[in-house]
């Protein structure tokens, strides 16, 4: 609150200080004066008053400065005066925008011209001080992006002319076994091709029988000794002698 208002009185007072500085003072028909026979109506239309321009009157001992109302400037009238003012030198501070109506009192000097008519404007803004908050930006603005810009135009290319097409017929093939027509040579061998082995097993040698499937009893007719065993037959002994033997373990391991 207390910033609120040292921020005000700052800124009436810039506003005062930039009235006073650009404050513009006038003499009332300027080298001429305040005199019978000076135009002072065409002099103030010639100029442009603003608020805190100062206006001031010099004159003669005999002619004195009368504000009046606008009704008693149109018939000269001195009766009800606003302000009266004498001395010769009347200085008048334009403090207020509007009209304001000036007559000398002296009987037959108003007549005679001695009036004038001041516009006064109101006074053109000062700049913003320095000790102004810096306006806020207005909610929810978002920055305007561009319009998408358009794809240049492309002429439509004409389409490249069509290729006649292929003849799908081909040359006969030359068989390599035929002869030329005119050649007394004989035509070549056909290629010799291997025979493939034959697929067929290759018949296992016969297993003799194993010892215990010969009978137990040998006949009563002698008989010529038998042969010492092959190696084929020692091989078929140790392979049954293996299988009775896994098959007995396998039984004593299950109980």
């Amino acid at each position: 609150m207390a910033a609120s208002r040292t921020l005000m009185a700052l800124a009436i007072a810039a506003t005062l200080v930039v009235e006073l500085a650009m404050a513009a003072n006038y003499t009332v028909g300027d080298s001429d004066g305040w005199e019978i026979g000076t135009d002072v109506q065409s002099w103030a239309a010639s100029k442009n008053f603003t608020v805190g321009d100062v206006i001031s009157f010099v004159y003669s001992a005999n002619h004195d400065v009368v504000e009046v109302k606008e009704v008693d400037f149109g018939s000269c009238s001195g009766s009800n005066p606003i302000e009266k003012h004498t001395g010769g030198n009347t200085a008048i501070t334009l403090s207020t925008a509007g009209k304001r109506f000036f007559i000398c009192g002296v009987p037959g000097h108003c007549t005679a011209g001695m009036k004038v008519q001041i516009d006064t404007l109101a006074a053109s803004s000062p700049p913003p001080s320095s000790t102004d908050a810096p306006p806020s930006p207005p909610p929810h603005a978002t920055p305007s992006s561009p319009p998408p810009a358009s794809p240049p135009l492309v002429a439509p290319s004409s389409p490249p002319p069509a290729s006649p097409p292929k003849s799908a017929t081909k040359p006969p093939t030359k068989s390599p076994l035929a002869p030329s027509p005119g050649s007394n040579a004989s035509p070549p061998a056909p290629p010799f091709k291997p025979t493939p082995p034959s697929s067929a097993p290759t018949p296992e040698p016969p297993i003799p029988p194993f010892p215990f499937d010969q009978p137990l009893i040998p006949s009563a007719a002698p008989t010529t000794p038998p042969p010492p065993p092959s190696s084929a037959y020692k091989c078929s002994f140790m392979v049954h002698f293996s299988v009775g033997f896994s098959f007995v373990a396998i039984i004593l391991l299950a109980l």
